[in-house]
């Protein structure tokens, strides 16, 4: 596909003096997004916020998967950067890039975040240059140590270059994640666990049968979101 999305820096703002400026970056399917996709941005913000940390969350974007994912019940790349773009149409410094998307192959994590260090960072000078940093749920955290899921290389580029806002979520042990692993307790400093103040279970997965059963999904996405997936018939019939 051919992305309609040139990389937009519109809403990237200035940090404070003394801080250094944050990007977040989520990267994921978003088929569909939902209301917990940008909840957590909010989250990992106001986390930044109330830490003394030197660090101030300037901007975030969504990178949606490439079709060649081919993950079950995604939705093409066109439709879902539709849905993104619905869905931050609204906010003042969350935006969607189609660079990931529109790409014929699967890109690894660290190729995308290198991306976007590149197009945020190259008129920049280095005192004034962001910190893009992966934003991602402890589900994706615990995947670190999974055999075969990432390449020890990326893996420390990863977390010793960029580093990670992680989510906790119930059920879910960020901590013990990075204490059973050499690489990521090594960049323990660079993994910023971020609470959960009210519990938010929403997942696309859901969302989809929901949709696939005719029931309502209001207040669960964006309106502007679920008036897209009426008009296109997404996620009408369960995935083949």
């Amino acid at each position: 596909m051919q992305a309609d999305f040139p990389f937009s820096l519109d809403k990237l703002g200035t940090p404070s003096p003394g801080k250094r400026g944050v990007v977040l970056l989520a990267c994921g399917s978003f088929s569909p997004i939902t209301n917990m996709h940008l909840r957590i941005f909010e989250d990992a913000r106001t986390w930044f916020q109330i830490r003394d940390l030197g660090l101030e969350v300037v901007g975030g974007y969504l990178s949606p998967v490439t079709d060649a994912y081919k993950k079950k019940g995604l939705a093409s790349a066109t439709h879902r950067l539709e849905m993104c773009k619905r869905a931050v149409e609204n906010s003042d410094w969350i935006n969607v890039d189609g660079w990931e998307a529109a790409q014929d192959e699967f890109q690894r994590t660290v190729v995308v975040l290198q991306y976007f260090d590149r197009k945020i960072n190259e008129n920049r000078s280095e005192e004034d240059r962001l910190q893009v940093m992966l934003l991602c749920g402890s589900d994706l955290l615990a995947s670190f140590n999974t055999p075969g899921v990432w390449a020890d290389e990326d893996l420390e580029v990863i977390l010793g270059k960029y580093g990670v806002a992680c989510i906790q979520r119930e059920g879910s042990d960020a901590m013990k994640s990075i204490v059973s692993s050499d690489i990521l307790f090594r960049h323990l400093n660079n993994i910023h666990l971020v609470p959960t103040w009210i519990p938010n279970d929403v997942s696309s997965t859901r969302i989809r049968q929901m949709l696939n059963r005719g029931l309502s999904v209001k207040y669960f996405m964006p309106d502007r979101v679920i008036q897209y997936i009426q008009e296109n018939n997404l996620y009408a019939n369960p995935p083949a």
